[in-house]
């Protein structure tokens, strides 16, 4: 597993000076607009989603999977280090994502509440989360190519769904009012609390997406 970090590492290292200037990118937009302190660590968070997907798209390219798995290395260890360098990278960027965010909001220059900056912060790694565990099985079930429709399909459904389900709520007058003080009911149990709760959802969510893309890879024919 330790060789497909090094092959994974260098092949992000080819791709840096793009991904370095993104990222300057969304640092410039951060401090020149009125964008707050959520579009910098969602952005970043899920340019490192990206950062590691690519790999896979590498991986699969011109045929190779079947060469990687001449290496000494199962289908299992291949998901997991993916899953890995996924979490790995997503907590890095984020980490100084939300450094450069603290230190903007402290020095005064764009100033947000320390709530609204814990809550974009949390939302942010959950967004980067979240997209790594929906896309990675997809993309390693249907390719990078098929992959990536896929996942467009399955983007735009679920605003679909999403729409229709707010526009026939309006309709029917549905009442949200349990919902909205149940919300209220788990922020009143505190910061502390709602992080650890959303952490476990996020672990969660990576272990039953690990579970299914090793399922995945064990049924490939390559």
């Amino acid at each position: 597993m330790k060789g497909m970090f090094v092959k994974d590492m260098e092949i992000m290292r080819g791709n840096m000076k793009t991904f370095i200037g993104v990222y300057i990118i969304a640092i410039f937009c951060f401090l020149s607009t009125s964008a707050g302190p959520s579009f910098l660590i969602s952005y970043v968070s899920v340019l490192a989603a990206v950062m590691a997907l690519n790999t896979i798209a590498s991986d699969d390219m011109d045929n190779g999977m079947p060469y990687i798995f001449t290496f000494p290395i199962s289908r299992k260890e291949y998901v997991k280090e993916k899953y890995l360098l996924g979490a790995g990278m997503v907590t890095v960027l984020w980490a100084v994502a939300v450094a450069i965010a603290i230190g903007v909001n402290a020095s005064g220059y764009h100033m947000v509440s320390w709530e609204e900056l814990i809550a974009s912060a949390a939302a942010g790694l959950f967004l980067a989360v979240f997209a790594n565990a929906v896309v990675f099985p997809v993309q390693l079930k249907y390719g990078s190519s098929t992959g990536r429709l896929v996942l467009l399909i399955l983007v735009f459904g679920i605003m679909a769904v999403g729409w229709i389900g707010v526009e026939l709520c309006q309709k029917m007058k549905v009442d949200f009012s349990s919902l909205k003080n149940l919300g209220l009911r788990i922020w009143n149990l505190g910061i502390p609390v709602c992080l650890a709760m959303l952490f476990v959802l996020m672990l969660l969510m990576l272990l039953i997406s690990c579970t299914i893309s090793i399922k995945i890879m064990e049924k490939k024919e390559y």
